[in-house]
């Protein structure tokens, strides 16, 4: 602290404990400064927390209403994965093919021994035809594996390259019965192997088609078939196209999603609801302690998705509520037990009851969730509750902005106690100084009072 400090020096009396006792006094009330902090950040973390939560059930209810959840899909399956694969690429016929598979489709394949190039040159590659594809440069003296490395380094030459046991062996990079090529030129022996490309030959529903891929698009429409094996001889491979529809799997699992994500929400709302606050509480732990107990704001949110969720949708006739497709917070009791999670509104998914509502009434399921654009369902009605509470206009983040206005004006309230406490601080050593000071110069003017007084009576 600047200035003199006597300490006490001429008085006698411990001024800086003095001046420190004081302090502790008028420094008492930066403690409950300090507390509100602590709880206003913890309200503020709780509330965050709960935030994440609602936006996750918004995006739940988002997929629930979605016209995408609704676009036809088909199941296709095959008998035998080993010898036949199929997937969608479009609409389908809907029914069962017999696929038979008599031959794949593969790639010429050549097999040359390797000489090593006396003089630079060029190693020639060309079509089945004889016409000119491409040529790779190969220094004297170059290797089986030099030549390897500059025909897959080629992006021309549609070629793969190995060197098997010191020949040089190419392969196409495509199949069927136009995958021949030729090579000639720097490096290359005698042929020692050729085995010839061959096209796919497959039958389906005793139809036959022959193609250069194993990679079939064009027989069956809508369908992509993968060859990967030959059918015994007189055998067949079935393949099954199911009826245009939505995905039930899908729907089943979206429904799941917004449960988990409603459940989610209410869990956390309700532990912030029913934590109790700590009386007079005097440390951090205690002050935040029950900072959302019994908050209105909340329970005005549980009470309205609660009954968004169990009131029937207007408008709608045979399936009306969630209720009808299995979603409910269940019975209260059963039999002499209490169900605490369906007082406290947790929901349970009712699976069959879904699926059968999907299998008997897909149209029904698709109005009551919101799936039809300009019919308002389920998730369009939970959607304009949901919005009270989510997003930047919403209860909770208002709620956030709040305490972080409040925790700046703590902020702020802090830094001013604290320059008021320094001030107080400095005024309290300015004015024991003073008193000492003053102390000591009337301690020398009695002891020289006490000088004149002697010296007279000596005369």
């Amino acid at each position: 602290m600047a200035g003199i400090q006597l300490s006490g020096l001429v008085s006698g009396i411990d001024t800086q404990s003095i001046i420190a006792q004081l302090m502790t006094i008028e420094r008492a009330p930066r403690t409950k400064i300090t507390l509100d902090q602590d709880a206003t950040t913890k309200r503020q973390s709780l509330l965050q927390d709960l935030s994440t939560k609602v936006t996750t059930l918004k995006s739940a209810n988002d997929d629930l209403k979605s016209v995408l959840s609704w676009l036809d899909t088909q199941t296709v399956e095959t008998g035998d994965a080993t010898k036949v694969t199929v997937s969608r690429t479009g609409g389908a016929p809907p029914g069962g093919y017999d696929v038979a598979v008599n031959q794949l489709a593969s790639a010429e394949r050549q097999t040359f021994s390797f000489v090593s190039p006396s003089a630079d040159g060029t190693l020639d590659i060309a079509n089945a035809d004889g016409s000119a594809r491409t040529s790779v440069a190969l220094k004297a003296g170059a290797t089986v594996d030099d030549a390897v490395s500059a025909i897959n380094g080629s992006s021309t030459s549609q070629l793969y390259a190995v060197n098997v046991n010191g020949s040089l062996v190419l392969s196409a990079k495509t199949t069927g019965d136009t995958s021949g090529f030729a090579i000639t030129g720097a490096g290359v022996g005698t042929q020692t192997e050729r085995v010839a490309g061959q096209n796919a030959k497959v039958t389906i529903n005793d139809v036959a088609y022959e193609r250069q891929s194993n990679t079939i698009t064009d027989a069956l429409p809508g369908l992509q078939l993968t060859l990967k094996g030959k059918t015994a001889v007189g055998s067949t491979v079935g393949v099954t196209v199911g009826s245009p529809g939505p995905d039930k799997d899908a729907i089943v699992t979206k429904v799941k999603a917004f449960v988990t994500a409603y459940n989610d929400v209410v869990k956390t709302a309700r532990a912030d609801l029913t934590e109790k606050p700590v009386i007079n509480g005097s440390t951090t732990a205690d002050v935040q302690t029950g900072t959302l107990f019994g908050d209105s704001g909340l329970n005005m949110m549980l009470s309205q998705f609660r009954s968004t969720m169990s009131a029937p949708i207007a408008g709608l006739t045979g399936l009306t509520s969630m209720a009808d497709l299995g979603v409910s917070t269940g019975a209260a009791n059963t039999g002499s037990t209490i169900n605490q999670d369906s007082i406290d509104g947790l929901l349970t998914v009712d699976e069959t009851k879904l699926r059968t509502a999907l299998d008997t009434n897909p149209n029904g399921v698709r109005a009551l969730l919101g799936g039809v654009s300009g019919t308002t369902g389920f998730g369009q009605t939970f959607a304009s509750a949901l919005s009270n509470y989510q997003g930047s206009a919403g209860l909770v983040q208002s709620r956030i902005l709040s305490a972080t206005s409040d925790l700046s004006d703590l902020a702020t309230k802090l830094t001013n106690f604290d320059a008021r406490m320094d001030a107080k601080q400095d005024l309290l050593q300015k004015q024991f100084t003073a008193m000492e000071t003053a102390l000591n110069a009337s301690q020398s003017a009695g002891s020289s009072l006490a000088g004149l007084i002697s010296s007279d009576s000596s005369n």
